[in-house]
């Protein structure tokens, strides 16, 4: 447990209370768990490896709300253990993963008997609150064309190349495939991109964050 920002700062009671109360979980790359307020067997916390967390719509379009790595914990499972709010999600290991998984009761009775355990869960709260508004402006007023370029951009190698399908990328904008493929082929044919099989090379004038206008 000594890998969370917060736990060498917890008394020595409350880390054997965290110690003891913890299950021990793996998954493998690609597998997925879902959950919402109904069904929540309690707080992720991961030791190793890297979760993305997104929702499912109806039409079977992904959206990716963010992902947790070694250190970090999923809020949005603490948020479900605290009973106020019924939200539906879905969780993929994007690496082969080792958690563990505190118990709801227990991160409620940490969560206000431990200021190091309230500080960092409220702290990670904040941030993620931040990152969501960020993603709604993004989708406000950002067009497609310049959120695939801050994707590819974030993204790229030294070579400025990236590795993703059409279909993760639509996961990560907001979007669908086939707008992301529409989309992407314009950029081709202007030049800004050049495509390859599971491989998109950014035109390397683009890779210091020049403007893109339609």
């Amino acid at each position: 447990m000594s890998g969370f920002p917060f736990y060498s700062n917890m008394t020595e009671a409350d880390k054997k209370l965290l110690r003891e109360s913890v299950t021990v979980s793996k998954l493998m790359r690609g597998q997925i768990m879902t959950g919402d307020n109904n069904r929540c067997l309690g707080i992720l916390m991961v030791i190793s490896g890297r979760l993305r967390l997104f929702r499912l719509s109806e039409k079977g379009r992904e959206m990716t709300l963010y992902r947790i790595g070694a250190g970090e914990m999923c809020l949005l499972s603490g948020i479900c253990a605290l009973g106020s709010v019924d939200y539906h999600f879905s969780i993929e290991a994007e690496r082969g993963s080792f958690l563990v998984i505190l118990p709801s009761e227990v991160f409620k009775e940490l969560l206000f008997r431990s200021e190091p355990f309230m500080s960092h869960v409220f702290g990670e709260l904040a941030k993620k609150l931040i990152l969501s508004i960020e993603t709604i402006e993004m989708l406000l007023f950002s067009s497609i064309e310049e959120r695939i370029l801050a994707f590819l951009q974030s993204r790229a190698n030294v070579k400025g190349e990236v590795k993703a399908t059409h279909e993760k990328m639509a996961a990560e904008l907001g979007s669908s495939r086939e707008v992301i493929t529409r989309q992407l082929q314009k950029m081709s044919e202007k030049g800004l991109v050049k495509q390859e099989r599971g491989l998109i090379a950014v035109n390397k004038t683009l890779l210091f964050g020049n403007k893109v206008t339609d």
